[in-house]
Order: structure tokens, then C-alpha cells, then sequence
């Protein structure tokens, strides 16, 4: 029996015996639910859950930038190594990312969520205690293969919870908040190498302790998150509709303080979303379970989108994680000149490479405070930007064109003290990942999200397996032409944001799927 007195046109009044009426019991889809559960307490506990997460593996990823330098002697690793040990996390991740989305998409979030991160974190935690540079290597290796899920299954995870009025802002917000996470990989660098370890053994370098400091957020994160709820985007997908019913309650219990029995909404209707079959346009109305698979990811209209976000993701981590992460390394070789001598980064690590081979075991003070500094004021700036109402297409075309000017004062600017800052501004690339994020978010179906998402981050790890490398092999015999075509590659990026489609279009795209 339906009602016209209902305050919402899109929800309606279903009686709960079939005879009389009852206006508590509504029936709704699922965005509408979520909005009904409300945006409060819980999602501040999951948005926080999340951020750790991703901040956590962000560590363990960048940490080998601090962590080198003061390995290099114990570990005797020649500097021609740096680029592949640095891009070590990546490789594992690009080979599992095809792995790890479609198994969120079949098993759910948070199981998969909490084996891959625990196994991350343990694996990574042993590390710490390996006596030679191949079994490092091997065990960073494992690690990552983990390491996949944890570092871009957060983002896919985060939106589903989120009632759709505030998703965007959310996922830009988590993201900006990754960065101020990202400044601690420098600040737990600093508070380690400036203790004084007096009983130094093999086993307990400086450099172990702070393995060991950046491999613990993973183990946390994944103890934490038995505490949150799975998706009900995900279980609405897979049918079960009570178990979604229960995680809404449970979500308007938290944030309102009421017991979950005056959830008004009792029942759930299927949107297009949610049983949309990408392949053949079945309805939900034909009662058959949807089919979809990660193969109509290669498939109109999904393809296009797919390339166009993956490659923008490309180039953002080819900076990222791979020119960045010689950060250190490159102003801590400035750093080291003489203070009255001016000399271009490229230069100074020429100087380096035509003199007698000595190997550096340590980062100099001035490294560490251009690094910490740089990178909590640049979390403040991409957290203002993302709080800004700025649309995500002003702002990825805004970052990729101050990121690629940044790039190219690096490489050729005399002053040492511009050329690090100016080498650290590469760090507001991570701006980026939020709105990219979130535009896969917001146009791939649920039943593809997962999947679309992990692909989204797998193009972003090539990007950074080939920046690593890059920058490793040719810093040292092109600088100047390394540093110009990285610049490129961020004007080309800059060029094609233009391309992708306003908020208001894409969600248009997003239902016409």
C-alpha cells in the first residue's frame, strides 16, 4: 500500500503486515539510506581508520628514501641500486593490483583489507632484521606484494560509507590529511638518526629501529579496523540486503546515540547501480544475480575514463614515489657544499659522481629540517586547497602546472637552498590523488568500483617503478634533461585534465552507464 502524504518523492510508505499502515517503515535506496543514517561520529571514526591506513602504507613506501642513506654502508648498496631498492614497493604492488581489486569486489572490504595490511606490516616488520642487502630486498618484495590493497582499496572503501552530499569533500579531505601523515616518514627519520644508540649492534642500527617504527602503522591499522563495518554498497551488490540494513542502523546508532530499532528504513531497493550488469543492460527487475567482472573495465564507456584517469595517475606518481623519493639523497648532497658556493642540483651531483667514491652513511641536519618543514607546510596548503571550494578538475590542473614549473627550477637553479625547497614542492603531487580518487569513485558502478580503483592505483605504480628508475639511472648521467622531462610529462598531464568531466557531468556520466 503506497502514500502520497510521504515527505520524500523518492522513498516510500510500505505497510509492515500488508493490513495497516506504519509511516516508521520506509524503503529506500541505498544513497538515500545513507543520507538518512546521517554524516557524523561514525564516519569520522572511519575516515580516520582509513587515513591510517593509507598513511600507513604511504610509510612504508616512502620510508626507503630516509632509510638508504644510512643503510647504504651495512647493506653495502652501490648507488647505481638506489633506484631499484627505492622502487621495490611499487613492483610487488603493480604485479598483486590486478589480484586485490576483483578480490575486494568477490570477498568485501574489510577482510581483505585487514589480511593485506596485517601481512604487509608483519612481513615488513621483519625486514628489520635481515643481515644482507638480498635478503632486504626480498622480504621488501614480499611485502609489497600486500601492499597493494591497503595503499588504494582506502579511497574505494572510504566513499561507500560516506552519504553522497559529502563524498567528494570527504575523499579530497582524507587525502590531504595523508599528507601531513606523510610529513612523519621525515619527522620518525629525524627523532631515530638524533638519538645516541650506545649499544649499537648489528641488529640494532638506527636504520633497523626505523623499519621497524615505519612498519608498526600497518599492524595497527589492521587490529583497528576489526572496529569498523563492512561496506553496505557491497552487500547490497552480493544481495544481502539485512546485513546492509543492520550496518546502516549500526552507522544512525552512532552518530545519533539512538538505538538502531528507530532506523526508520527497513527495506532496500536496488538502484541501477548496484545490479547493473555492464555487459548486457540487465535490469534488476530479472530477479538474475549480476555478472559483471573486471573485464568490462576494458569495455565502452568504462575504457575511455579508465585511460584517461589512469594515465593522470601515471604521472602523478612518477613524481611521487619516484623522482621525490631522491629527495634526500639530492639535498642532502647539496647540503654538504660549501656554504659560499652556489651549484645547481645537478652540478653538485655531478661533482659527486667525478669524485673518488666515497659512500655517505648519514643525512645532514639542514636535510632534515628543509624536509619536515617543507612537507608540513605543503600537507596545510593541499588541506586548504582541498577545503576550498575549487572544483577537483581547477585543482589537478592548478597542481600538474605548479608541480612541472617546480621541476624545472630544480634543475636549473644556482641557489642551493631554492633548489631544495623547490625540489621538495614535488610533494604537492600528492594533491592529486584525492580527486582522481574520487572521480573513479564517482563514475565506475559499485560492482566495478573495487576493481576500477585498484587499476586506477596499479597505473599510478608504473608510474612510480618508472620514475624510480628513471631518476636513479639517469640523475647521475643527464640531471638537467631528467628534471626537463619530468616537467614535461607534468604539462602534458596538466593538459589533459581538461578532459575530464566537470562534477555535475560526471555524475550525469555515472548514471547513464
Amino acid at each position: 500500500m503506497r502514500f502520497k502524504i510521504c515527505p520524500f518523492p523518492f522513498i516510500t510508505m510500505k505497510s509492515r503486515d500488508g493490513k495497516k499502515p506504519d509511516k516508521s517503515a520506509l524503503e529506500t535506496d541505498l544513497e538515500t539510506a545513507l543520507d538518512l543514517a546521517g554524516a557524523g561520529k561514525y564516519q569520522v571514526f572511519h575516515c580516520a581508520l582509513m587515513v591510517s591506513t593509507l598513511g600507513a602504507a604511504i610509510l612504508e613506501m616512502i620510508g626507503c628514501a630516509f632509510l638508504l642513506p644510512s643503510a647504504a654502508c651495512d647493506l653495502d648498496l652501490p648507488d647505481n641500486m638506489r633506484g631499484i631498492i627505492t622502487s621495490i614497493p611499487n613492483i610487488g604492488i603493480i604485479l598483486t593490483a590486478p589480484f586485490w581489486g576483483p578480490t575486494a569486489d568477490a570477498l568485501g572490504r574489510k577482510p581483505v583489507l585487514i589480511l593485506s595490511t596485517l601481512l604487509s606490516g608483519l612481513i615488513g616488520l621483519l625486514a628489520a632484521f635481515m643481515p644482507n642487502l638480498l635478503t632486504y630486498a626480498l622480504c621488501k618484495f614480499i611485502g609489497s606484494l600486500f601492499l597493494s590493497c591497503p595503499s588504494s582499496l582506502g579511497f574505494a572503501f572510504l566513499g561507500e560509507l560516506m552519504p553522497k552530499r559529502r563524498r567528494d569533500m570527504a575523499v579530497l579531505t582524507c587525502n590531504a590529511s595523508l599528507m601531513l601523515v606523510a610529513s612523519l616518514c621525515p619527522i620518525l627519520a629525524w627523532i631515530v638518526f638524533s638519538i645516541d644508540w650506545e649499544l649499537q649492534s648489528v641488529y640494532l642500527r638506527p636504520w633497523r629501529i626505523l623499519t621497524i617504527a615505519y612498519s608498526m602503522p600497518l599492524i595497527l591499522s589492521s587490529l583497528w579496523m576489526t572496529q569498523t563495518m563492512e561496506s553496505p554498497k557491497f552487500l547490497m551488490m552480493k544481495g544481502k540486503e539485512k546485513e546492509a540494513l543492520n550496518v546502516l542502523a549500526h552507522i544512525f546508532a552512532f552518530n545519533t546515540g539512538l538505538d538502531p530499532d528507530e532506523y526508520k528504513v527497513t527495506s532496500l531497493k536496488k538502484s541501477a547501480d548496484d545490479c547493473r550488469k555492464a555487459a548486457d543492460g540487465q535490469s534488476c527487475e530479472s530477479g538474475k544475480k549480476s555478472k559483471t567482472s573486471a573485464i568490462d573495465l576494458l569495455k565502452p564507456p568504462h575504457v575511455q575514463w579508465l585511460l584517461l584517469i589512469g594515465f593522470l595517475m601515471l604521472g602523478l606518481f612518477s613524481l611521487l614515489n619516484g623522482l621525490f623519493l631522491f629527495t634526500p639523497h639530492t639535498i642532502n648532497t647539496l647540503m654538504r657544499q660549501s656554504a659560499n658556493e652556489t651549484a645547481s642540483i645537478c652540478k653538485a651531483l655531478d661533482q659527486i659522481q667525478n669524485a673518488t667514491h666515497t659512500v655517505t652513511c648519514s643525512i645532514s641536519y639542514e636535510t632534515f629540517q628543509i624536509t619536515v618543514i617543507t612537507a608540513l607546510i605543503y600537507g596545510a596548503l593541499v588541506m586548504l586547497a582541498s577545503l576550498s571550494p575549487l572544483s577537483k578538475k581547477t585543482l589537478l590542473i592548478s597542481m600538474y602546472a605548479v608541480v612541472g614549473t617546480a621541476c624545472l627550477i630544480s634543475g636549473i637553479v644556482q641557489n642551493r637552498l631554492v633548489a631544495g625547497v623547490s625540489m621538495s614542492t614535488l610533494e604537492l603531487t600528492a594533491l592529486g590523488i584525492g580527486p582522481l580518487n574520487a572521480y573513479a569513485v564517482q563514475i565506475f558502478p559499485t560492482s566495478l568500483r573495487g576493481t576500477a580503483v585498484g587499476a586506477v592505483m596499479m597505473f599510478g605504480r608504473v608510474g612510480s617503478m618508472l620514475g624510480a628508475n628513471m631518476a636513479g639511472i639517469f640523475l647521475a648521467r643527464g640531471c638537467t634533461y631528467t628534471f626537463c622531462a619530468f616537467a614535461t610529462l607534468l604539462f602534458l598531464c596538466a593538459c589533459l585534465s581538461t578532459l575530464l568531466p566537470t562534477d555535475k557531468t560526471a555524475k550525469r556520466e555515472k548514471t547513464s552507464l
